[in-house]
């Protein structure tokens, strides 16, 4: 059985740093959201203390998990959207097999933007739910580790230290 902080530390950290580097490259993005996505499962193992989940348990404790915690809820819907495209789940807010979507915005940086000039361009990966809410992948991903801190301490564990992925704080 996989101890989650081991999974957190060896998978979800290092995916995110990799994302982090590389903010417009849709595959890392995936990649970040399904180890994000996929400690869910880890944790559902761990709690039950089995080295398997009978029929329906993983999915009642996603379900469960989503209603506490929405951020988490958000990354299991992109993450299955990537893998089943379109979703018939209840609590699915994003249910026609979308994937992140580029998308240029635009913000004001020091030394280079010029004050009282255009704001400077920037590209950045969103995933567009039903409702038509864009959520930029990065905030996903920053929301859903602030989330998973908290569902760790209901089970009485803490994040792990980040180590070498000081910037999992992804914003």
């Amino acid at each position: 059985m996989v101890d989650p902080c081991d999974f957190i530390k060896e998978y979800v950290y290092p995916a995110i740093e990799l994302y982090r580097m590389n903010r417009t490259t849709k595959h890392l993005a995936i990649h970040a959201m399904s180890q994000v996505d996929v400690l869910a499962a880890v944790l559902a193992l761990w709690v039950a203390q089995k080295p398997a989940l009978g029929r329906g348990e993983e999915s009642k404790f996603r379900e469960e998990l989503g209603a506490r915690e929405p951020a988490i809820n958000l990354i299991r819907d992109a993450h299955d959207c990537h893998k089943h495209g379109g979703l018939d789940r209840k609590s699915a807010t994003a249910s026609d097999g979308q994937r992140p979507t580029p998308k240029t915005e635009f913000g004001f940086f020091v030394d280079h933007t010029f004050v009282g000039g255009p704001l400077t361009p920037y590209d950045v990966l969103v995933f567009v739910q039903d409702d038509r809410t864009a959520s930029e992948v990065v905030t996903m991903l920053h929301d859903a580790m602030q989330a998973w801190g908290r569902e760790l301490g209901r089970h009485k564990m803490s994040m792990p230290p980040d180590g070498e992925y000081s910037s999992v704080d992804v914003t």
